[in-house]
């Protein structure tokens, strides 16, 4: 049962690769959210160092028990979080953006508002669309002349799940407890030569970093004033560690490993199956990116009818429609084969899918939905891809 949480607090800004070429020259586009890969492995890494006796030397040998019992070790996450220093165990998750929710300026009173999207057939037969036959568009509930705004990139987790359950807020407020970006730290390093201990002329590369220190408010001028609290990662697993010190990401920077309280943020509402099966349809929200077989779409969704039975149970479903940003890149190194890892096609968190219901839904079920993975692979799953929450839709 994943029912431990640890706090990753960084000691230096953290590298994370976007999965571009090397260049010598860095921007903010190269510092990337990490990966659940990246946590998952972090988490197997103190495993080992923290319960060296219980494993044997399986370098390189991948059907050795070991090994296999390593991978099989779950977590969820990373998840961002603010937290004050001073109170670790009062933090405050934080999620990228809903892909149905979409920043809109109006022409008429120059504001920006929240609009909810959501699946909704075209009112013309003239209009069409090069979407999966059966599969309706998503558009804006509310009808506003104006044009989308940038905004905040990742929402409060409580903001989150209230939108995904109906519940409307202006931009304002969303803007006052998100967070638009993390700072990039870009720094510039030079090549040393082993023997003369020295640098080597024109051997110079940049490397592009998150910044998950206090935050300085307002503008860079005399009298500025720091933010008490910071940023950091909360990750979710069933392994028990102790205190430690971590390194995640590239260049082995090194972080705080702290046990922090578990949070009870991922439970449904008791009256949600009730809701689900009279609105005889529900709608599944990225926490995590997810990793499938076919794209976007699960490998249990028959490619052409888009029907299919619901991961590890008997009821069935029909894919109505969908929400995605961009795809995103998934790699790695292999640190047992010593290798690159194939890049793969992942959906990026925030998305959100609509189902219609063709049987009820079972108490059972929605558990095994609610805040679990639902990537294809197992692999994926004991990982952490596709974290996903449910909540009742209506077509």
């Amino acid at each position: 049962m994943i029912n431990q949480a640890y706090l990753i607090e960084s000691l230096a800004p953290l590298v994370f690769r976007s999965g571009k070429p090397f260049g010598s020259v860095a921007s903010a586009q190269d510092a990337t959210f990490p990966l659940p890969s990246a946590t998952a492995g972090m988490i197997r890494a103190m495993q080992i160092e923290q319960h060296a006796g219980q494993y044997q030397d399986y370098q390189g040998r991948l059907n050795h028990e070991d090994y296999q019992k390593i991978l099989s070790i779950q977590s969820q996450g990373p998840f961002l979080v603010r937290f004050n220093p001073d109170r670790l165990d009062d933090y405050t998750i934080l999620v990228p953006k809903p892909a149905n929710a979409l920043y809109f300026e109006s022409r008429e009173d120059k504001k920006t508002h929240l609009v909810r999207l959501a699946p909704n057939a075209f009112d013309s037969e003239r209009c069409g669309s090069d979407l999966p036959t059966g599969l309706l568009p998503v558009q804006m509930q509310k009808k506003l002349k104006g044009k989308p705004q940038s905004g905040v990139t990742y929402w409060t987790l409580e903001h989150f799940l209230a939108w995904q359950q109906g519940q409307e807020f202006s931009f304002e407020s969303i803007e006052a407890t998100g967070l638009k970006t993390l700072a990039i730290d870009i720094r510039t390093h030079v090549k040393i030569d082993s023997t003369s201990a020295s640098s080597e002329d024109g051997k110079l590369f940049q490397t592009a970093s998150l910044d998950l220190n206090h935050q300085l408010q307002g503008q860079r001028i005399a009298g500025k004033k720091w933010d008490d609290e910071r940023y950091g990662f909360v990750v979710f697993t069933e392994q028990q560690l102790t205190q430690d010190l971590a390194t995640l990401g590239g260049e082995r920077r090194l972080s705080y490993f702290k046990p922090v309280k578990s949070t009870q943020y991922l439970k449904p509402s008791d009256d949600l199956l009730e809701k689900i099966n009279q609105n005889k349809g529900f709608s599944l929200s990225l926490l995590t990116p997810a990793v499938f077989e076919n794209g976007y779409l699960p490998a249990w969704l028959d490619h052409n009818t888009l029907c299919g039975k619901l991961p590890q149970s008997d009821v069935e479903v029909k894919l109505e429609s969908v929400a995605i940003d961009r795809w995103l890149p998934v790699s790695g190194w292999d640190s047992i084969v010593w290798k690159p890892k194939a890049t793969r096609k992942a959906v990026g968190a925030g998305a959100v899918y609509w189902f219609s219901l063709t049987t009820q839904m079972d108490e059972e079920t929605l558990q095994q939905l609610w805040a679990k993975p639902i990537s294809d692979h197992s692999q994926d799953r004991n990982d952490g891809f596709g974290v996903a929450i449910v909540s009742a839709w209506s077509k």
